[in-house]
């Protein structure tokens, strides 16, 4: 089924999934996504940082109590397997007392979730490292609301015949709705609920001050909660859902309807097409990112306001470690990628550029045994850091090995993403960090995007020019990077173990675009499960 079975709980119970691996030759491993598995660390599902990934018909048992309340999902973090249809919502519901924003509804049910995916009509594997003669590089065919929607072929013009996912809603009451994106390509969205507002009371799982828009431009694992409220006359409405920069050339858009009780299945308006340019009224997340104002036609998310305490140490003026993270590709001439006796992870990019994905020049490899259970038996000389990197990669542009930084345990930390990968089109990656959510400081980029690198942004914060939010950032786990830009988050390091900080684009990920947080000691942590799986490198006396 897709989307996979949605979990629904109240905070605080305790979760308990077997799952299953039956897809022939291949492992898997289940992330939580926005889950923060304080005492539960091996739990997350992050392969080779966490746990082994669950070898082909073996069973492996996640539990873990929901601390955390929000809106969230769970999906394959392994391979390309979420891009294939593994993942589905994870909703942790609050009692009405501890939601700050319940008084803004009537309902929240679960049949008005909203979760989109892009799609693909072959297997993912089929686009990586891709195919020099194709056009479709590692772009979806479809994107579906809800495992629902209509698909035309481009080129013989003919429409699948199958139902459109339909919200019901009732006249004079108010509507929760959960929106998760569970985008796996570099595509951005934008929805629109015609002739209706959406009230935003809640990112990532946190809630934040009402906000109202018209439309939601979101990325790959982002979580939006909005209120919709049913005053409009007794119709069905169109709700659409286009995917945008850099996928708005192919047009590719889904529908699903809005229905009050007592109307037409079908809308009586236009069906809506897609067309560009977008004039939605008032957008959540522009993509020219101009944020460093307050706007009439469009919110930023470093514009919206938490509606919960943040913690006060947050703003201090010199946080306990502040780290500049750059990524970019890493483009590879033929002769060294296809050089005898070695294998390097890439893609085939637009221009038919044939490219890796990097962190502070580093292309990040998992360990062959996982960093929190069994570091012992991890070889030294293949983790790395931007100040140490194994012998054999002295000499190399990039380096692959297993890149972790530490961080000071309790303590506030600044970490300063700068986009550098110099791509004119608007790319937005997201980077969502495990085991913790955090602050949303700034969002920059230059008028005429010459800011791209790191020691820029580390210029300009030295002559006082990276200004950060004084009253109420909203939380997160997963942040947008400006195209040619850079975010500042601030977050305390009070949740110990290996935790990953990647890329959300499926195909960045695997081509290196991530790297491991080591936050306190074995003995801040729990100890191993009993009997937990083991796994690593086979090499028997004599080597």
């Amino acid at each position: 089924m897709i989307p996979g079975p949605s979990i629904d709980v109240c905070q605080g119970d305790t979760i308990v999934v077997d799952v299953v691996n039956n897809i022939e030759g291949e492992e898997l491993a289940i992330h939580w996504h926005g889950i923060l598995q304080r005492g539960s660390q091996y739990y997350d599902g992050a392969p080779f940082v966490t746990q082994c990934p669950i070898s082909e018909q073996s069973t492996f048992r996640y539990q873990f109590t929901t601390d955390n309340a929000g809106t969230h999902f769970w999906h394959a973090h392994t391979g390309l397997q979420k891009m294939d249809g593994i993942f589905g919502s994870l909703i942790i519901r609050q009692s009405q007392k501890r939601d700050v924003n319940s008084y803004l509804y009537d309902f929240d049910l679960s049949r008005h979730r909203i979760l989109v995916n892009d799609w693909m009509h072959e297997l993912a594997i089929s686009r990586l490292p891709g195919r020099f003669h194709s056009t479709k590089f590692q772009d979806p065919d479809s994107i579906l609301i809800n495992g629902k929607g209509r698909y035309q072929d481009p080129e013989s013009a003919f429409i699948t015949d199958t139902d459109l996912e339909v919200f019901r809603v009732r006249r004079n009451y108010a509507y929760r709705f959960r929106m998760v994106n569970a985008f796996c390509t570099v595509c951005s969205s934008i929805l629109t609920v015609e002739n209706h507002n959406l009230t935003i009371i809640a990112v990532d799982g946190y809630p934040v001050k009402p906000t109202v828009v018209t439309s939601i431009i979101s990325v790959s694992g982002e979580r939006y909660d909005f209120v919709i409220n049913a005053n409009n006359r007794v119709d069905s409405y169109w709700i659409q859902l286009r995917a945008l920069e850099p996928c708005n050339v192919r047009g590719i858009q889904q529908l699903a309807v809005l229905q009050y009780d007592g109307a037409p299945d079908t809308p009586t308006s236009v069906k809506p097409i897609f067309i560009l340019p977008l004039s939605e009224g008032i957008v959540l997340n522009p993509l020219d990112s101009q944020c460093d104002s307050p706007r009439s036609d469009a919110i930023c998310v470093n514009h919206l306001q938490s509606a919960i305490p943040v913690d006060k140490d947050i703003f201090t003026k010199k946080p306990d470690a502040q780290i500049y993270l750059s990524f970019s590709f890493h483009r590879y001439n033929l002769q060294d990628l296809f050089s005898p006796n070695q294998f390097n992870r890439f893609l085939v990019a637009p221009s038919h550029r044939h490219t890796s994905a990097v962190m502070n020049d580093i292309l990040f490899s998992f360990p062959p045994s996982p960093l929190l259970s069994q570091m012992e038996n991890i070889p030294s000389n293949t983790i790395c850091n931007s100040t140490h990197k194994p012998d054999n990669c002295d000499n190399e542009d990039i380096c692959p090995c297993t890149h972790i930084i530490e961080l000071p345990y309790k303590g506030i930390v600044e970490l300063i993403m700068v986009d550098e990968t110099n791509v004119p089109d608007k790319l937005y990656h997201p980077f969502h960090l495990h085991g913790y959510n955090f602050n949303i400081m700034y969002v920059g980029v230059s008028d005429n995007r010459t800011v791209n690198s790191a020691n820029e942004v580390q210029k300009l914060d030295e002559i006082g020019s990276l200004r950060r939010r004084k009253a109420l950032p909203p939380f997160k786990d997963t942040i947008a990077v400006p195209n040619n830009g850079y975010v500042v988050v601030r977050f305390r390091a009070d949740n110990p173990g290996y935790w990953l900080l990647h890329c959300h684009f499926i195909y960045h990920l695997a081509t290196g675009m991530a790297n491991v947080f080591h936050v306190g000691t074995p003995s801040d942590l729990p100890p191993v499960p009993h009997d937990f799986p083991k796994c690593g490198n086979y090499l028997p006396y004599p080597y």
